[in-house]
Order: structure tokens, then C-alpha cells, then sequence
């Protein structure tokens, strides 16, 4: 079984790294509830009445990683549950539902182990509203609506961090200037 748990933890490390719910929203997600597959796509669909702000989500599977959560729930997942009935998308080694306790701390020492960084699911958030800031920041917007917050000043203070990569990047302009400068001199 050993297998299927480092599987377990790669499908969750990387579907979770792709689809920025709320830790709550993520550690809930069940098969045929909010699971959805059409044609070769996969969703990940959570109603308004499971959400914080009432918002619905839908958050289409990547196909970067698609591969590899179809052989999760194909394969894997069938074979580690041990409780009928279970539809809980991530399962424990003991074949129940990882409950909400276990699932982040997994992605957590997970990614530690695989990239040499710690990664929690609200880095994950902090990166989506990020990318977003400095990819098209006319568009900050979007970055609200992707992790369904009401007011996008609630993104802002608790998610975008691109002021900070940006005063860094500056940062790094200056002192690579002043290194000029001091070599010439």
C-alpha cells in the first residue's frame, strides 16, 4: 500500500497546487458531488451553499495534470478505500476520507519533500492572486474571482503579494546599478 499513499500524496500535492480552494473546500470535495467529468475534462465543482462567500466554483482539472488524477481515481483510490460508501476524493491509509486535520499538512511535507520547499494550500491562493497581479494587473479582478472572495480588497490584503515582488525586483535593479557604478570607479 505504501505506493498508493505516495500516490495519494502527489495527486493531492499537484491537483491541490492547481486549483486554489479554500482548505475547507478541498479537504471536503466528494465523488459524484463535486467531481464532475465531461467528455475528457475534469471539474472540480463546489455550490454556494459550501462556500464561504456563497459563491460557486468550478475549476476545470488542468490537463497538465489530468493524467495523473484519472489514474488517482481510476486506480488508486479504489484500492485503498476499506469503508463502502466513502466519497471522499482523498483517502487515508486506513481507506476512510483524510480528513481536513491531514490533508494540508500532507501537502505541506509533501511538497517539502518533493520540490525542497514548504508549500501550504494558502500559498497556492497567495500565487494565484499573484501571478495575477503581475501578469495583467488591469485585471486584478480576475484574481478575486478566483479565490471567490467578496471584496476584492480582502485579495488584496491577505493574497496578492506582487507589491512585495515588485519592491524586490527594484531592490535587486538598484543594487546591480550600484555594483556597476563601484566597478567603473
Amino acid at each position: 500500500m505504501r505506493v498508493e499513499v505516495v500516490i495519494v500524496k502527489i495527486a493531492c500535492l499537484r491537483v491541490i497546487s492547481q486549483v486554489p480552494l479554500r482548505p475547507s473546500n478541498g479537504a471536503a470535495i466528494e465523488i459524484g458531488r463535486d467531481v464532475i467529468k465531461e467528455d475528457d475534462n475534469w471539474s472540480i465543482v463546489i455550490p454556494p451553499a459550501d462556500t464561504k462567500t456563497n459563491t460557486f466554483l468550478d475549476f476545470e482539472i488542468p490537463e497538465s495534470v489530468r493524467r495523473q488524477f484519472e489514474i488517482y481515481l481510476t486506480l488508486v483510490r479504489p484500492r485503498m478505500l476499506r469503508r463502502p460508501g466513502c466519497k471522499a476524493l482523498w483517502v487515508s491509509p486506513k481507506g476512510g476520507p483524510l480528513s481536513y486535520s491531514a490533508v494540508w499538512p500532507v501537502f505541506a511535507r509533501h511538497s517539502t519533500e518533493r520540490l525542497g520547499i514548504r508549500i501550504t494550500p494558502h500559498d497556492v491562493r497567495d500565487a494565484a492572486a499573484t501571478t495575477w497581479a503581475i501578469a495583467a494587473p488591469d485585471r486584478v479582478g480576475i484574481s478575486r474571482d478566483l479565490l471567490a472572495h467578496a471584496d476584492l480588497r480582502t485579495t488584496e490584503k491577505h493574497y496578492n503579494r506582487a507589491k512585495g515582488i515588485e519592491a524586490s525586483r527594484a531592490h535587486s535593479r538598484v543594487i546591480a546599478e550600484l555594483r556597476r557604478r563601484f566597478r567603473r570607479n
